[in-house]
């Protein structure tokens, strides 16, 4: 059983600028960081056969109900991977995982940065897998509704770093 969240983040930039955020290792801790994560690191970032890719990990505030205080606690370490690519349209495609320290769910997710008349979109989606019987589609939907607000405050962040970075 999983759970897959979707967003679509319309920007006024073209792709260009917004991928120019997207690879670079200095935007994901200002991201992480303003939407309120902690010990915010970036362990890898590499540009290899035109592909970007990052790891990063940080501690992120979980708002718990009390039956999964037990599983998860009040702040939980996630390692992030992602993979950047861009196809022969100048498109760009990415591959992410997610995982949480001791948290017993995988998190998968694609995101798609294409043009637009007015500027680009990003197509985000993100599927929730817990592998623990009983509470497992309870976790799911914890997680997939903790991922879809991360997902709006990344957003409005990223929104807001775009018009900085513009300005």
């Amino acid at each position: 059983m999983s759970v897959t969240v979707e967003a679509r983040h319309e920007y006024d930039y073209d792709v260009d600028t917004v991928i120019e955020a997207f690879t670079d290792p200095d935007f994901y801790e200002a991201k992480f960081e303003g939407i309120g994560a902690k010990r915010v690191s970036v362990l890898s970032a590499d540009t290899e056969d035109d592909v970007f890719m990052i790891e990063t990990t940080r501690d992120v505030p979980l708002e718990v109900p009390g039956f999964l205080k037990k599983v998860l606690g009040e702040w939980n370490t996630m390692l992030q991977s992602e993979r950047w690519a861009q196809d022969d349209e100048g498109n760009w495609f990415n591959e992410l995982d997610m995982t949480g320290e001791g948290v017993p769910a995988k998190m998968t997710g694609t995101m798609y940065l294409s043009p637009t008349d007015d500027g680009c979109v990003n197509e985000v989606a993100i599927t929730i897998a817990a592998s623990v019987p009983l509470i497992g589609g309870k976790l799911e939907s914890f997680i997939a509704e903790s991922t879809a607000e991360n997902l709006a405050a990344e957003y409005e962040f990223i929104q807001a770093y775009l018009d900085a970075l513009v300005d």
